[in-house]
């Protein structure tokens, strides 16, 4: 009987573990999810804190042990990456820029960019633009000209369930991310005629550390779902988007991303706006050759 009791009584201390170390997660994703979407205001511990449910106390502290860095560090460096990727990507002005990812004094900006990138953000983006002229000259145009015909849709807002996988895309983790959010909405029966799988790689491999990349892993639904541990619920913006077809193995999409931002967005006359770009997968990995692989890729246009 002794035996039977502590046997049960393990079982429990492990239920609760696992439902914990689920709250937990559920409650990070929460506050990971706000600051990419409010980098322009003000993101204080007490705020964030409370949006996650934790006390200001121990979130520095959770969030540390979860991301490898510190809030204020992680804060700083994607509010810098996201202004890097709209210098080299867009018209706008520095200052424009520097509003949008926080930064409502342009000498503080200057001096965190400098800290990341080692350069002001002017002369960071005249060296884009005589490097990219030369890549340009040098550029494989035959295969990338049919990728760059893109159709102009305009979508309506898509909510999704996801799992954020940390590091390179081509990697293990991306993979995990799949599994995990495959296997919730297969549970949760979330499948539907209508399904779409999407990817959001919210890092440019150019500007971010490989070991840094967010990769969102996200399948929609149409129906109400509650977050659980590592399964987030977000929308994906709708709005004007240039789709394009990538036809291929997926390890070549930063070559379709290279054309499209290099080449076809520079001539295009289109200005960037301030949504995220996504990737549609209309065929299976697991059923279909790499080379006969189909992605549409989204480029948030105005």
């Amino acid at each position: 009987m002794i035996l039977c009791y502590n046997f049960e009584e393990n079982m429990n201390e492990m239920a609760n573990h696992n439902s914990t170390h689920e709250d937990y997660l559920k409650r990070i994703n929460r506050a990971l999810v706000y600051i990419n979407q409010h980098l322009d205001e003000t993101l204080g511990l007490e705020t964030l804190a409370q949006i996650s449910h934790f006390s200001p106390y121990h979130f520095h502290r959770i969030i540390r042990c979860y991301l490898g860095e510190s809030l204020g560090s992680y804060i700083v460096r994607i509010r810098m990456e996201t202004a890097a990727a709209l210098i080299l990507h867009t018209n706008q002005q520095i200052s424009e820029i520097a509003l949008k990812v926080g930064y409502d004094i342009p000498s503080s900006f200057n001096k965190a960019f400098q800290k990341r990138f080692g350069c002001p953000p002017t002369e960071f983006r005249n060296k884009h633009i005589i490097i990219n002229s030369i890549k340009y000259l040098t550029m494989e145009t035959i295969s990338q000209t049919a990728r760059l015909k893109p159709a102009i849709k305009v979508l309506k807002p898509k909510k999704v369930i996801f799992v954020q996988s940390i590091g390179n895309y081509s990697g293990s983790g991306t993979a995990r991310a799949w599994e995990k959010v495959s296997e919730f909405a297969q549970r949760k029966k979330l499948f539907g005629w209508k399904t779409e799988f999407i990817g959001v790689s919210h890092d440019d491999p150019h500007i971010t550390d490989t070991e840094k990349l967010r990769y969102d892993a996200c399948i929609t639904v149409a129906k109400e779902v509650t977050p659980e541990g590592e399964i987030g619920v977000r929308e994906i913006a709708g709005g004007k988007f240039a789709v394009f077809m990538h036809k291929g193995p997926y390890e070549n999409f930063q070559k379709t991303y290279n054309a499209i931002f290099k080449q076809w967005l520079p001539a295009s006359g289109q200005e960037l706006r301030n949504a995220e770009c996504f990737e549609k997968y209309l065929n299976s990995p697991q059923k279909t050759k790499p080379e006969n692989l189909k992605t549409e890729i989204y480029i948030p246009v105005e």
